[in-house]
């Protein structure tokens, strides 16, 4: 399984690199490989989730950061973007005010959104979490009983 980070500016963050040597250490020990991307415009996002399309990750980890989408062509743009991406993904955010699935109302939801205030690290160690848990369950569910 790989995992895809796709990662947006932060003015509280600008380097977030200091996420990645944890976050590639914690995949590894889980026998994940995890690949970063990071992205500055919207343009730039619609560009790497066409291109990540070919890359075929099992899991893309979205963070926006604190991009903002300049009019109604972007959004819905990456609206169709992610309703056509092929997998689950997961949101992380430090700030709710950053959530795409209100803004863009996608058909093709995340699997989860994560949302710490002010702890952007935490955030991204939980959706990691959430994706590796993902990647270790077995292919037929239990059967569920109320």
């Amino acid at each position: 399984m790989s995992i895809l980070i796709l990662r947006g500016p932060h003015a509280t963050h600008p380097d977030t690199s200091f996420l990645d040597r944890s976050l590639r250490a914690r995949a590894h020990a889980a026998g994940q490989a995890i690949h970063c991307r990071a992205f500055a415009t919207a343009r730039d996002l619609l560009a790497g989730l066409c291109r990540a399309r070919g890359d075929r990750a099992d899991v893309l980890l979205l963070d926006v950061g604190d991009l903002t989408l300049p009019d109604a062509a972007h959004t819905r743009a990456l609206r169709d973007a992610l309703d056509a991406w092929p997998t689950p993904y997961i949101e992380l955010h430090d700030d709710a005010a950053h959530a795409l699935e209100p803004r863009l109302q996608p058909r093709h939801a995340p699997l989860v959104t994560v949302i710490l205030r002010d702890d952007l690290p935490r955030a991204y160690t939980m959706a990691l979490d959430i994706a590796l848990r993902r990647a270790d369950r077995a292919p037929v569910a239990e059967p569920f009983h109320a």
